[in-house]
């Protein structure tokens, strides 16, 4: 649940309004990213050298509310040092930010650092404008033992550590415990399977709620993460460029046909992910409408406190962790959210500049605070033992959640996620094979096969055009 659903996060603000009243193509220079024997310098030592300040620009993409955190830990390096100087630049969103970067190899108006959603990683590492943070770990001796192993995964290509795991988050379940002990379910014990889930919307819907469901192409991706199976080949686009679709099997073929049950039996109800009803699926929490639903731990900070702060008498806010595939299958729930990258189009110096920066941006207490402040996982083990997340869980247990997603289960290519370069066209032709099966009638085998065959075509063009 990336793309789609960080995307409605920086635009939280039309949630809580709500609430209270009731692809650019990339550049491309290069199409395989270099082995690790390869990798361009990052001299930090003409930072140690320099007399002076150095200053560096940061485009960011937190929403307005998480913004302000990011302002603190911003001046907090700031004031600590005197040989580096951060300006955040703030973007309109992910989105906004991925064309004007574009935009930027063009007119030369390129940030120094940036943040970038997931599904941008691939393009990204193909516009040839990138340093890898591992050339400037390597030449830092830093470690990342402490690291959560998914999320730093997740900007590891071809053995590459692209980018730094910033802004991690994970779906989660949001359900109505009122809604569950209505329907005779037990309030405390939420779906842990997929099949459960089908089954407990049943019942939800029988005593009069039901299911939001949003119209989101992760679904797929996240399931069968969770079963422990790629999406794409070449190790989910991590050993080499992803070529087709991995999915084509009785896996997928079983989650389409339980979403399509959802739906079709009336259990669940679908809203887009985007447009005036994108939060139909929490707003019918609020309404009574639904009973659970499916959405970013992102998200959490906003929900808990509209949802969950007395404002509905009928509400008894309740959070779990995603139902996974099967209990019996070892797999993961793949990371979401965005990383940190650092411009090669940037002199020797700025980089050097932008490495103590992203440094400082990761370090334990500044990652507890993001985490603690925003809702976002904290990525590093060290990070979570602070008091500042300790407290948070004892206070808030609901924010763990998404933690243990990420920080349990298998770390293997399948459940770190894919990369792909025309990550977003691909999750449209997943999200229309899904459609397909809810407002036409296309049985799930068959718009899994559809799905495939799309997917390959989508990936098929995209690297025909960097002459891969």
């Amino acid at each position: 649940m990336r793309t789609p659903c960080l995307s409605r996060v920086t635009t939280a603000a039309l949630f809580v309004v709500a609430l209270s009243g009731t692809a650019a193509t990339a550049a491309v220079s290069g199409s395989t990213p270099a082995g690790a024997a390869s990798l361009p310098s990052c001299n930090l030592k003409t930072l140690t050298n320099h007399q002076g300040l150095v200053n560096i620009t940061f485009w960011e993409s937190a929403s307005q509310a998480n913004l302000t955190v990011l302002q603190g830990i911003t001046s907090a390096f700031n004031s600590s040092q005197t040989k580096v100087h951060v300006t955040l630049v703030t973007q309109a969103g992910y989105d906004d930010t991925w064309n004007k970067y574009t935009a930027g190899l063009s007119n030369g108006q390129l940030p120094n650092v940036v943040q970038l959603e997931d599904q941008r990683t691939q393009a990204a590492i193909d516009t040839g404008s990138f340093l890898p943070v591992q050339s400037c770990m390597n030449a830092a001796k830093y470690s990342t033992s402490d690291y959560l192993p998914r999320p730093l995964a997740y900007w590891k290509v071809n053995g590459v550590q692209w980018a730094m795991p910033f802004a991690v988050s994970a779906p989660i379940l949001y359900y109505n415990q009122n809604a569950f002990t209505k329907a005779g379910l037990n309030p405390n014990s939420p779906p842990a399977t997929l099949t459960q889930m089908v089954t407990d919307a049943k019942a939800l819907k029988a005593s009069g709620s039901g299911m939001g469901l949003v119209l989101d192409p992760w679904h797929l991706e996240t399931w069968l993460a969770s079963a422990n199976q790629l999406f794409v080949n070449n190790k989910n686009g991590r050993s080499a460029r992803a070529t087709a679709a991995a999915f084509n099997n009785k896996t997928s073929i079983s989650i389409f046909s339980q979403l399509n049950t959802l739906v079709r039996s009336g259990y669940a109800a679908t809203n887009p992910a985007t447009g005036p009803d994108a939060y139909d699926n929490l707003l019918g929490i609020g309404s009574g409408k639904y009973g659970m639903t499916i959405e970013t731990s992102a998200a959490l900070g906003t929900v808990t406190q509209l949802l969950g702060g007395g404002k509905y008498a009928n509400v008894k806010l309740g959070i779990g962790a995603l139902p996974v595939y099967s209990s019996s299958i070892k797999g993961g729930i793949e990371p979401g959210g965005s990383g940190v990258f650092i411009s090669n189009k940037a002199s020797a110096l700025d980089q050097a500049a932008s490495w103590s920066f992203v440094s400082y941006l990761m370090s334990t207490q500044s990652v507890a605070t993001w985490a603690a402040g925003t809702g976002y996982i904290p990525v590093r083990t060290s990070s979570a033992q602070t008091a500042t997340v300790q407290h948070l869980w004892a206070t808030n247990p609901g924010y763990k959640v998404a933690y243990n997603e990420i920080n349990l289960g298998a770390n293997t290519p399948a459940t770190s996620g894919s990369v792909i370069g025309p990550y977003a066209e691909v999750r449209n032709d997943v999200l229309n094979a899904e459609i397909s099966m809810y407002t036409s009638g296309v049985k799930p085998a068959a718009a899994v096969k559809a799905a495939s065959s799309n997917v390959k075509s989508t990936i098929s063009g995209y690297n025909s055009r960097l002459g891969s």
